[in-house]
């Protein structure tokens, strides 16, 4: 049974671009609806009101993570919210997103000869990483949108490869631009590879935090 006042984590879609994981407090309402209290001026200016999100919600030592429609905001610290369904733990790491450096690799090649767009390639790293996408940081912006081949490095064995979009750019300076990528053609044993990795880098730094704390 959910608690009011009970802490919370919400994953918010946008229009333009990847996901806003944000911590919040969960209020009772009427079932199947219920609200979210965030901190002030956190939520994003361009959430996705069309789009799904996963909602974990702590009641003592248990979390209940379920998959809700956004209702309506109000203000600028309250969401209401449906919840449509729990979600399992293999739905759930869809959504899971790690902060993690790697080296990627980004290219196109034209698929055909009568296709004018040229062929490029860039080399950079990401800044998180998850089972349907990277937000990465490459040198240049690329030259096309669509069927992107990846290949990102999370071990010292072959790179993964699959094909990809893109999100947004954004420019952050000179050589040094934000892109995020949505996977559209990944293997289950690639996809499989990078939530394995994910989570474990996911305990690496809450060890890491951990450790630092009993430190000071």
């Amino acid at each position: 049974m959910l608690s009011d006042s009970d802490s919370a984590k919400i994953d918010i879609p946008t229009i333009d671009g990847p996901r806003v994981r944000l911590n919040c407090i969960y209020k009772e309402s009427e079932s199947p609806a219920f609200f979210l209290v965030f901190p002030p001026k956190r939520l994003p200016d361009d959430i996705d009101m069309n789009k799904s999100c996963p909602v974990s919600i702590n009641n003592g030592d248990k979390a209940l993570t379920l998959s809700a429609e956004i209702v309506e905001i109000k203000g600028d610290r309250t969401m209401e919210l449906v919840a449509r369904k729990k979600l399992s733990p293999e739905s759930l790491r869809e959504f899971f997103r790690v902060d993690t450096r790697v080296p990627v690799h980004a290219r196109f090649h034209p698929p055909s000869l009568n296709d004018q767009r040229r062929r490029w390639s860039l080399d950079g790293w990401t800044l998180n990483l998850s089972g349907s996408g990277a937000l990465t940081v490459l040198p240049e912006e690329p030259k096309t949108r669509n069927k992107i081949e990846l290949f990102i490095h999370v071990d010292a064995k072959s790179p993964i490869e699959c094909l990809a979009h893109i999100v947004t750019i954004k420019h952050i300076r000179r050589a040094v631009y934000q892109v995020s990528f949505h996977f559209d053609d990944i293997s289950q044993k690639d996809k499989d590879s990078i939530i394995s990795f994910c989570l474990k880098e996911q305990r690496n730094q809450l060890r890491n935090q951990i450790q630092t704390v009993d430190d000071q």
